[in-house]
C-alpha cells in the first residue's frame, strides 16, 4: 500500500471519530467554530449522555426539564444553546436588552458558571456576560467586588452583556426596582439546581422574577437530584413557568449491563414529551441495575467508636497528604472548632497538611478566597459544611469524606458528587459509629452502592477476629487499639487536641459552640430512627 493512502485511510479515521455520533461536531446544523474551539481546548472529545440528549433538543427550541447525576456536564448542556443562539441571531440584541438568564441557588455556583460563561463568549467573540449576586456581584473582574447594585447596572450599561448569571434575590432586586435591563426579548431562562432553588424557600422570588418574563421563551429546568419527591417538584413548576410541551430527560447511572461492549459502566438516557401522564421513552435500554452515583466513583464506610473517629480522620488525611479532599462535617461551628484544632495538631507533620475552611458564616471575600487557593492547589484539604455539596466544580478532588453523615440523606449524593467529575474517577469514604451501622442499607435503598474500606487504608479497624478481640480489650481500657500486623499504629490523637483547647481559649470557645451545634443538629437528623 502506498503511504499517500496509508495517510488518506488514517485521516478519513480521524475525520470519522471526530463525527461519532457523541462528538460535539456531529450536531446538525453544526455549531459555530467558537464552541468547537472552547471544548476541544477543553479536551472534551466527546459531549456526555446530558450533553448529547439535551443540546440538540434545546437548539430545536424545545424547552427542557433535566435531571442527572452531579458532575454529568449539565452546565454546557445549557450554555451552549444560550451561546449557539446568540450567534445565530439575525439581528444583534439592543445593548440594554437581555438574551439568557441563568438562574444559580448560591454564590458560589453562580460565580462558577459564569467564570465557564465568560470563557465561551470570548472564545466566540461575544459580549461577556454579567454576574448578579446578593452581597456584591462581579463583572469582569471575573470575581465578586463586594458593590452595591448601581455598580453593577453601571458595568452593565459598559459591558452590555447579553447572558447574566446571578441568585435570585439580587436578579429581582434589579428587575423590580430599576428600569435598566430590557427582559422583553429574552430567550432562554435557566434554573440551575432547580430543586434547591424551589425548596430554598425562592418561591414567591421566581414568581416575580418570571412575571417579567416573555412567555415565549425557551426554559431549562436542570437538576442533580432524581428522587421521587424532586421529580413530582419538578413536573409541578414545570406548569407553573408556562413550559410548552417540554422534553423530560432523566439520565441515570447503570452497572453490570451488556451493550455490545466490554464495558461494565453506561447511562441510561429517557426521554419523552410530557404531556399529563405521557409515557417517556427509552432511548436506549440497558438490562442493569440503575445507581445514583456517578459509576466512575467508588463509595467506601467505616464503622468505628466515637471516641477514635478524629484519630482514624488524622490517620486518613495523613495517608492522602498529597491527595486533594473534601471533608464535610455537620455544622459551621464543626468546621470552625475540627478544622482550627487540626492546623496546630498536624503544624509539625512531615508532610505539612494545609486545611481550608469553608462555611456558610464566613464571609463572601473570605469564603472566595479558600476555594481559589484550594482549586489552585495551595491547600490540598478542604473542611466544610453543605454548603459546598451542590453545584461547585473541582475538577481533580479525589476523595470526598464525611465525618458526619448530611442530616438530609439526599445530601450524600450531592456531597460524594464533588469527586469524580466529568467521567474522571473519585472515592468517597462515609464515618459511621456502629449504632449508625443501618443507614449504609438506606443508602442503599437508594440506589447508592457502598463497600466497606479496605484494610489497606491506616484508618480501617482491624476486621481479624483475633484483631477485633485486642481492640475490645483496648477500649475497654480506654485507649486506642494496637495495630493489625503490617499495619500502622493508630495514634490517638485526642490528648493533643485536649492540649491545644487547654492552651487556646479561643480554640475552647469554637469546641463549645461545635458540641453544642453538634447536638442541635444530630437531634434533627431526617433519619432519627438511625441517628438517635
Amino acid at each position: 500500500m502506498k503511504k499517500s493512502d496509508l495517510n488518506q485511510q488514517i485521516k478519513k479515521k480521524q475525520e470519522d471519530e471526530e463525527e461519532s455520533i457523541d462528538s460535539f461536531s456531529s450536531i446538525r446544523p453544526t455549531l459555530s467554530k467558537g464552541v468547537l474551539e472552547y471544548v476541544k481546548e477543553q479536551g472534551f472529545s466527546q459531549m456526555t449522555p446530558v450533553q448529547a440528549a439535551t443540546i440538540p433538543l434545546f437548539l430545536a427550541n424545545k424547552d427542557v426539564a433535566v435531571q442527572a447525576v452531579t458532575g454529568s456536564g449539565k452546565t454546557l448542556a445549557f450554555l451552549i444553546p444560550c451561546v449557539e443562539y446568540l450567534q445565530r441571531r439575525a439581528t444583534p440584541f439592543k445593548p440594554n436588552q437581555v438574551a439568557a438568564l441563568i438562574l444559580s441557588p448560591t454564590r458560589e455556583l453562580a460565580l462558577q458558571t459564569y467564570q465557564v460563561a465568560t470563557a465561551v463568549c470570548q472564545e466566540c467573540g461575544l459580549r461577556a456576560p454579567l454576574l448578579l449576586v446578593g452581597g456584591g456581584s462581579g463583572g469582569g473582574g471575573g470575581g465578586v467586588n463586594h458593590r452595591p447594585v448601581a455598580r453593577d447596572l453601571q458595568t452593565f450599561r459598559q459591558a452590555q452583556s447579553d447572558i447574566i448569571v446571578g441568585t435570585p434575590g439580587r436578579v429581582e432586586d434589579v428587575l423590580t426596582k430599576y428600569a435598566v435591563m430590557d427582559c422583553s426579548e429574552l430567550d432562554c431562562l435557566i434554573l440551575d439546581e432547580a430543586d434547591v432553588l424551589l425548596n430554598m424557600g425562592f418561591a414567591t422570588t421566581l414568581q416575580s422574577i418570571l412575571a417579567k418574563l416573555p412567555k415565549m421563551r425557551r426554559t431549562g429546568l436542570f437538576s442533580a437530584t432524581t428522587s421521587s419527591s424532586s421529580t413530582s417538584s419538578l413536573k409541578e413548576w414545570m406548569k407553573k413557568m408556562g413550559m410548552r410541551n417540554p422534553v423530560w430527560i432523566d439520565v441515570t447511572v447503570t452497572t453490570g449491563g451488556s451493550h455490545g461492549d466490554d464495558d461494565d459502566d453506561n447511562s441510561d438516557v429517557k426521554e419523552g414529551f410530557d404531556k399529563d401522564g405521557g409515557t417517556i421513552k427509552n432511548k436506549k435500554s440497558l438490562p442493569s441495575v440503575v445507581q445514583a452515583t456517578p459509576s466512575t466513583l467508588t463509595n467506601y464506610y467505616v464503622v468505628t467508636p466515637l471516641e477514635e473517629k478524629l484519630s482514624r480522620l488524622v490517620a486518613f488525611l495523613r495517608q492522602h497528604a498529597q491527595e486533594k479532599t473534601i471533608v464535610f462535617f455537620l455544622t459551621c461551628a464543626c468546621v470552625d472548632f475540627f478544622g482550627t484544632a487540626l492546623q496546630q495538631v498536624m503544624k509539625d507533620d512531615e508532610n505539612r497538611i494545609n486545611i481550608e475552611l469553608l462555611h456558610g458564616k464566613m464571609v463572601q471575600k473570605r469564603r472566595e478566597k479558600t476555594m481559589e487557593r484550594f482549586r489552585d492547589g495551595s491547600s490540598q484539604i478542604l473542611f466544610c459544611t453543605d454548603i459546598a455539596a451542590r453545584g461547585i466544580d473541582v475538577s481533580d478532588v479525589e476523595w470526598v469524606v464525611q465525618y458526619d453523615a448530611p442530616q438530609d440523606p439526599s445530601f450524600y449524593v450531592h456531597r460524594v458528587g464533588r469527586s469524580a467529575r466529568a467521567g474522571r474517577t473519585g472515592r468517597s469514604l462515609l464515618f459511621l459509629t456502629r449504632k449508625e451501622e443501618a443507614y449504609v442499607d438506606l443508602l442503599r435503598m437508594r440506589k447508592v452502592p457502598l463497600s466497606p474500606l479496605p484494610t489497606s487504608e491506616h484508618c480501617c479497624p482491624p476486621e481479624d477476629p483475633e484483631d477485633e478481640v485486642a481492640e475490645k480489650h483496648d477500649n475497654d481500657q480506654g485507649g486506642i487499639p494496637s495495630a493489625a500486623p503490617g499495619k500502622t499504629s493508630l495514634e490517638d490523637i485526642l490528648p493533643k487536641v485536649k492540649e491545644v483547647v487547654l492552651q487556646d481559649r479561643d480554640v475552647l470557645e469554637k469546641g463549645t459552640k461545635a458540641f453544642i451545634s453538634y447536638v442541635r443538629a444530630y437531634k434533627e437528623h431526617h433519619c432519627a430512627f438511625i441517628f438517635r
